[in-house]
């Protein structure tokens, strides 16, 4: 009886280790390590026969979404945009391109790791937006705060640059979620399932810190 149990301990000790081994490879990679976690912190074990385990994805609704410090503490009118709304004059063709197609999505839900057409993580909608423009970003918020070139400061942001905070699950020093600067002080996310994509004013959206403005554009 012991050398059976024996036996089945085995390979579960393997599947272990493997499954570790994947979570540090995850982790080292850059923005990557955002993805990991959310990813591991979805599975689920269900045990298919007396021998073996499986791990299933189920949907984490935390993972890449805003933080409680910037969610709306009321029910947001319109998504978020203002009626009087125009697009910034002084916004170049390409930044009109990505702001166009991420005030399209206004609305949508919440989805992490979704890239349109019918739902959003943060940085889902922020690569989507600035794919139809032409300028390829990675997926990812980690990897987002790596893209394009620094703004120093709030006086220097234009339209379409990636507004990147702490979030749910980041800090300061590694951003969880990012958002797209539509101007006229404002910000439009993919922000979590309650709220799907909306936008809200910058001042708000930081208000849980800053992890940088990067111009993508």
């Amino acid at each position: 009886m012991k050398k059976v149990a024996l036996l089945l301990a085995v390979p579960l000790a393997v599947f272990v280790v493997a499954l570790l081994g994947l979570a540090v490879l995850f982790a080292t990679v850059g923005g990557t390590a955002q993805a990991a976690a959310c990813t591991l912190s979805t599975l689920t074990s269900s045990k298919t026969s007396t021998t073996s385990t499986t791990t299933t994805p189920s949907s984490n609704a935390n993972c890449g979404a805003a933080a409680i410090a910037t969610l709306p503490t009321s029910p947001v009118v319109s998504d978020g945009l203002p009626a009087n709304y125009v697009m910034p004059a002084d916004a170049t063709a390409a930044e009109t391109v990505a702001i166009t197609y991420a005030l399209a999505q206004l609305g949508k839900p919440y989805l992490w790791g979704g890239a349109g057409p019918a739902a959003f993580d943060c940085s889902g909608l922020t690569m989507m937006a600035w794919a139809r423009a032409g300028v390829s970003l990675l997926h990812y918020t980690g990897d987002q705060i790596g893209e394009g070139t620094a703004v120093t400061s709030y006086a220097e942001i234009a339209p379409g640059d990636l507004v990147l905070v702490p979030g749910s699950d980041g800090t300061v020093a590694s951003p969880g979620h990012v958002g797209i600067y539509v101007g006229d002080g404002l910000v439009e996310s993919a922000v979590d399932v309650q709220f799907g994509v909306i936008v809200q004013p910058y001042s708000y959206f930081i208000s849980g810190g800053l992890s940088g403005i990067r111009h993508v554009g």
